[in-house]
């Protein structure tokens, strides 16, 4: 997606840019603002790209194994999840948070390759305690290298990582290779 999009009653606004290598996993980014709107809308852009950005690092330590199996790196994934998370999935697939827990915990060190990379993040809305954000992501060394579009729907929580709990996650498969 790209430039604003309005909400009623919220706000939405510009673009946030950030990635996530496979190897360090360093983040690369910046916030960039769209039109008027301020400060809140860069700060809540900001904590939208960077919790997106830390809980894939989360997740590709975890899938690839470099995270030792414990339950307190596990942990660092589940507690992000509020107890209501939906995942609609690439395939049609709809899954609970219990489902979507099970299956990265099982999922521990099965793809050792996996480098995971995240593009284009927007602030479609914010809107008192709900916000929402669109982000590419990209993988590469699974075997089935497939690239997502994906919607994501935070809630704030100030104990949070980054001030932000995800309550719905929606994905698309998209083209190998960028339009445009």
């Amino acid at each position: 997606m790209t430039g604003p999009h309005a909400a009623s009653g919220g706000t939405a606004r510009g673009t946030v840019a950030g990635s996530v290598h496979a190897a360090g996993g360093t983040v690369a980014g910046s916030a960039h603002r769209a039109g008027a709107g301020g400060s809140r809308e860069a700060a809540d852009g900001a904590a939208c790209r960077a919790e997106i950005v830390r809980l894939h690092e989360v997740l590709e330590r975890w899938l690839s194994g470099r995270a030792p199996r414990t339950a307190e790196e596990f942990a660092a994934f589940a507690r992000a999840h509020l107890p209501g998370f939906t995942l609609s999935g690439p395939d049609g697939s709809s899954l609970t948070r219990d489902q979507v827990l099970a299956w990265v915990e099982a999922a521990h060190g099965r793809t050792p390759g996996i480098g995971i990379r995240i593009r284009e993040v927007e602030l479609v809305a914010a809107d008192g305690p709900l916000l929402v954000a669109a982000y590419q992501e990209w993988q590469r060394g699974t075997g089935a290298d497939r690239n997502r579009r994906a919607t994501a729907v935070f809630l704030r929580d100030p104990a949070a990582p980054h001030g932000l709990r995800w309550r719905h996650l929606h994905e698309t498969w998209m083209p190998e290779t960028p339009t445009g």
